[in-house]
């Protein structure tokens, strides 16, 4: 490995006490009731956040958008795209072969519980450079199981 490498490091995101999958979500969720709150999420939509540790995985569900309500897809883009980088705040993504803290899967459904967009991805941002071995570094590719 070199001795510096560059990631995606997310603002919130960190690792040790206090960043484990699980509390990863509750910041997460607490994060959309604020953009909610703020309107920059629409009012009509329900979301629920479940956790895999195994796989190191993040599942978003978001319900209230459909295809009929929004022919052009405006405002299903606009909401996975913002989920998606407020997500991306709370994970580091390294540029080399090691694993992402997590992995995001976003998925909105219809009122009839029917897939209508999806978005799977690790994060969005700013690259900074990182020293290799750094307490980031804590899941390597290989150690996924």
């Amino acid at each position: 490995m070199p001795e510096n490498t560059y990631a995606i490091h997310g603002l919130r995101a960190g690792t040790g006490h206090g960043y484990s999958l699980e509390a990863t979500a509750v910041r997460l969720a607490d994060a959309i009731t604020e953009l909610r709150a703020d309107d920059g999420l629409p009012a009509h939509i329900n979301t629920r956040i479940e956790i895999n540790p195994q796989q190191r995985e993040l599942v978003l569900r978001v319900w209230g958008l459909s295809v009929e309500a929004d022919p052009d897809r405006t405002q299903i883009r606009y909401v996975m795209l913002t989920l998606f980088e407020l997500a991306s705040f709370h994970n580091i993504v390294p540029l080399d072969t090691t694993a992402p803290l997590f992995t995001l899967k976003i998925l909105l459904i219809d009122h009839c519980e029917r897939p209508v967009a999806g978005l799977v991805g690790s994060g969005v941002g700013d690259v900074e450079r990182l020293p290799a071995g750094g307490p980031w570094d804590t899941h390597p590719a290989g150690a996924r199981d």
